[in-house]
């Protein structure tokens, strides 16, 4: 599914049209998207947990090349689903 798919499911499951909703789904992206960026986790209760995981910088090698490259370190997003929604989703 994806967003496209995921608004009009949502505008006719409330009985709203999809323009009408488009700004509130866009907010709650908005909102999760600042809250990640500003280091911040994001609990949704019967949902899940979002995060920003740090991976440490470390040594590579070029595979085409041989050369000993240095790999910066990173935030990478995750995702740690609620016990309820695994529960919901292998019954």
């Amino acid at each position: 599914m994806n967003k496209k798919q995921l608004l009009q499911v949502m505008a006719s499951d409330i009985g709203v049209s999809q323009s009408q909703l488009k700004p509130q789904l866009e907010q709650i992206l908005i909102q999760l998207h600042k809250a990640l960026a500003e280091g911040e986790k994001v609990y949704l209760p019967q949902f899940g947990t979002f995060e920003l995981r740090y991976h440490l910088a470390k040594n590579g090698r070029n595979p085409q090349t041989g050369e000993s490259i240095e790999i910066l370190g990173f935030n990478q997003p995750s995702f740690k689903p609620a016990p309820a929604f695994k529960k919901y989703i292998n019954p």
